[in-house]
C-alpha cells in the first residue's frame, strides 16, 4: 500500500533528478587547449571547474598522450603592484594545475584568471606548455 508520504518522496526525488539533469544540460565543462613550446604537440580537453573555481583538467595530446590533474584557485598577492594614480591594486585570482601524463611526464602550470578565460604557462616534462581554459 502506497502512502501519501511515499508518493511525495518519489515526486521529490523525480523533481530533484530532473533539475539536476537540466542544470547539467545548461552548463558544459569549459574547454582546454594548449601547446608545447619546443615540439609540435598540442592538447585539447576539458576542465570540471569553471574558469574561477576548483576542479580537474583532463587533456589529450595530438600524439596520443593523456594528461590530467587537479586545478585549484589561489588568491593573488598584489601587494607589490604599482597602480597608476596611486590606488590600491585590484584583488585577483591565479590558478595552479598539477598534471600527470600516462607517458610519465609530470608538471605544473600557473594560470592568470580573467573573467572568461584562464591562461597558464608552466613545465610539462622537459618542455614549456601553455594552456587556456575557457573561450
Amino acid at each position: 500500500m502506497t502512502t501519501r508520504n511515499d508518493r511525495f518522496g518519489c515526486l521529490a526525488a523525480t523533481l530533484s533528478a530532473i533539475s539536476l539533469l537540466a542544470g547539467c544540460a545548461e552548463r558544459a565543462d569549459p574547454s582546454v587547449s594548449g601547446r608545447m613550446l619546443h615540439t609540435p604537440e598540442t592538447f585539447t580537453g576539458t576542465s570540471t571547474a569553471s574558469v574561477d573555481g576548483d576542479g580537474a583538467l583532463v587533456l589529450k595530446s595530438n600524439h596520443g598522450a593523456y594528461c590530467s590533474g587537479p586545478y585549484t584557485q589561489k588568491p593573488d598577492d598584489n601587494t607589490g603592484e604599482i597602480v597608476p594614480g596611486g590606488g590600491t591594486p585590484k584583488p585577483g585570482q591565479s590558478g595552479v594545475a598539477t598534471l600527470t601524463c600516462q607517458d610519465g611526464r609530470t608538471g605544473s602550470v600557473l594560470f592568470l584568471v580573467g573573467s572568461e578565460q584562464a591562461v597558464g604557462t608552466g613545465m610539462l616534462g622537459t618542455d614549456i606548455v601553455t594552456l587556456t581554459i575557457g573561450e
